[in-house]
């Protein structure tokens, strides 16, 4: 499905599709955990998915979507 990509919550292990175009970061802590942004409330406050895939598997994802 092109401008999502799939990827699996960290704490349930269900499977989402995420649109591209509402990511607005991708950041992974000292442990290696993975959450896609995609977006902020008035305070500054991230929302988003924690996710069970590495960072350059997102990464790829991605770029792959992009072709």
């Amino acid at each position: 499905m092109k401008n999502f990509i799939e990827v699996t919550d960290y704490d349930g292990g269900m499977k989402v599709l995420c649109p591209i175009h509402k990511i607005t970061g991708i950041v992974c802590d000292a442990n290696g955990d993975v959450f896609i942004e995609m977006g902020t409330d008035g305070n500054g406050e991230s929302s988003g998915i924690l996710v069970s895939e590495s960072f350059d598997e997102i990464k790829t994802k991605i770029e792959e979507n992009e072709v």
